[in-house]
């Protein structure tokens, strides 16, 4: 927090100086050359300062500026519109050329020049003074001198080959820092810089160097023109990381070790920084090997050996101890030392390491045997412990099948139980039935018998009664003649019968028989008459 607030400090300083740097983000015509009357500054139209310019010449009793010659209709130079034809002002009033309004113009002591919004035009004045302007432009002629333009540079797009990269660890190059382009002129066979552009992004800051102050310019477009001040470096507010293998530090046993490790920061007063170092990770180097030398010249070899790899697949419950407090030590003194260079340190995370020289060559090979017997181990042990979870699951599952077996027997059981039950009913239900029926069928037959018997008892007494009725000796002789016929019906067809003092065949039977049915038939008679006329 108080380095924030220190950096913070310093930015809300560097503010208040840059309003009152000279030379420095001037964009601006200097006021001496304003003053300059054959120096006409654009605000409305390069063509309205053209004639401003002109006025001003004729006034001063000098040389005009715009001709007073007319058009012709054939011969001379053609001119078009956007362009611009000068002509010396000598006897011959030679032809010098033909320009464009749009491009810079430095002929025969006139000076012009436009640019846009993201342009700027550094330019020399007769004194030698460089001045720089931007969306805008000027007219001017040089009486006792020349107005010149040295380059017209676009503050958006300086060149990638303007280009300064943060410088990684391998000596790559990394994220983009800033853009810078100096203007220079010839002097003799030297050049001599007269202006610097920079381009800051987002988030990243410019350190100037005047005499012996240092100079803070936030991001986005800025120029110099002082030859007092130097450009010291672009540095970024963000967070870093650069990943690095350290020189070798020796274990108490005096073995070499080298680490890889990954480094974290953010640098928070550049100014600071800027001071003792010209890298934030040359700043760090050697503050992070003292930490891994002081750490580790405390550790023995074992300990760095547990597994070749950090987080590895091997687990050893050694490594993180150890890691743990590799980190805390390596980064408690990193972060003392990095923050009185403006630097502050956020992790300090080891990667892996290895062994240096013979002996750690040695000891190297022999912790990859024992890190071979150790993955063996484990491969052994998750074997056996897959065999076991799987002949587990094995013996689950069989308790599960046997479950579903004496359920499903329990359901047979239950169902076979309910259906020999349910036969059982319906078998007690049919004899009953079958009784009750047979009960029914046996009083019905004796209820029929009983009445049967009594209808035979009366015909009996009826038949007995008519009898009674009838007159003794007729009744007698009926009897015998049934008697009779009763006794040849039981003789074959052709049987001869001899009764008394006649024989008869069987048409005599006949004869007789329907002899005795007509006896019947009248005895029949009176017995009905008998049994009305009794009535």
């Amino acid at each position: 927090m108080d380095q924030k607030r220190a950096l913070v400090n310093n930015l809300q300083a560097i503010e208040s100086i840059e309003k009152n740097l000279d030379g420095t983000d001037d964009w601006h015509v200097p006021p001496q050359l304003k003053e300059n009357p054959y120096f006409v500054e654009v605000t409305t139209s390069l063509p309205d300062a053209l004639r401003e310019l002109d006025k001003r010449m004729r006034g001063g009793k000098d040389y005009h500026l715009i001709s007073k010659k007319g058009k012709r209709p054939f011969g001379g130079r053609v001119i078009q519109t956007g362009d611009v034809g000068i002509w010396n002002s000598s006897v011959r009033h030679a032809f010098e050329g033909k320009y464009s309004i749009t491009s810079p113009i430095d002929s025969l002591g006139l000076t012009t020049v436009l640019v846009g919004q993201s342009e700027a035009a550094v330019v020399m004045d007769p004194a030698n003074r460089i001045f720089v302007i931007r969306n805008s432009g000027f007219a001017a002629y040089g009486s006792q001198g020349r107005f010149k333009v040295i380059d017209i540079v676009d503050t958006l797009n300086l060149g990638d080959g303007h280009a300064h990269y943060e410088k990684l660890a391998n000596g790559k190059n990394g994220p983009v820092l800033g853009w810078k382009r100096d203007v220079s002129i010839s002097v003799g066979t030297s050049k001599i810089t007269v202006a610097t552009f920079f381009l800051v992004p987002a988030n990243n800051v410019l350190i100037l160097q005047r005499s012996n102050s240092l100079l803070l310019l936030k991001a986005g477009q800025h120029v110099i023109t002082n030859p007092n001040t130097s450009f010291r470096g672009f540095y970024s507010l963000g967070e870093r990381q650069v990943t690095f293998k350290t020189q070798p530090a020796y274990t108490i046993e005096g073995v070499p070790v080298i680490l890889n490790v990954n480094l974290r920061y953010r640098v928070t007063d550049p100014i600071l920084l800027t001071a003792n170092y010209n890298d934030a990770f040359a700043a760090l180097a050697n503050p992070a090997q003292t930490a891994v030398n002081s750490v580790v010249s405390r550790l023995s070899y074992q300990q760095f050996m547990r597994a070749q790899k950090i987080g590895g697949d091997v687990p050893d419950i050694h490594v993180q101890p150890w890691l743990d407090s590799f980190k805390a030590n390596c980064l408690e003194d990193l972060s003392h030392q990095a923050v009185s260079y403006g630097i502050t340190v956020e992790s300090f995370d080891v990667l892996d390491r290895e062994l240096e020289g013979n002996l750690g060559k040695d000891l190297e090979k022999q912790s990859e045997q024992v890190l071979r017997n150790q993955i063996q181990a484990t491969q052994i042990a998750l074997t056996n412990q897959i065999a076991t979870e799987t002949q587990r699951g094995k013996l689950e599952i069989a308790k599960v099948e046997a479950e579903q077996k004496k359920t499903i027997a329990d359901a047979d059981y239950y169902t076979a139980a309910k259906l020999s039950d349910a036969k059982a009913y319906q078998v007690v239900k049919n004899a009953q039935a079958a009784a009750e029926a047979s009960q029914l069928e046996t009083d019905q037959s004796v209820k029929n018998i009983i009445a049967l018997a009594d209808a035979k008892r009366r015909e009996i007494e009826v038949i007995g009664s008519a009898y009674g009725k009838v007159p003794e000796g007729h009744a007698q002789r009926m009897q015998l003649s049934s008697f009779e016929v009763e006794k040849r019906k039981a003789l074959p067809e052709n049987t001869v019968y001899f009764a008394g003092d006649r024989s008869e065949t069987n048409q005599n039977l006949v004869a007789s028989g329907f002899e005795q049915a007509t006896g019947w038939a009248l005895a029949g008679k009176n017995v009905k008459q008998y049994g009305v006329n009794g009535v």
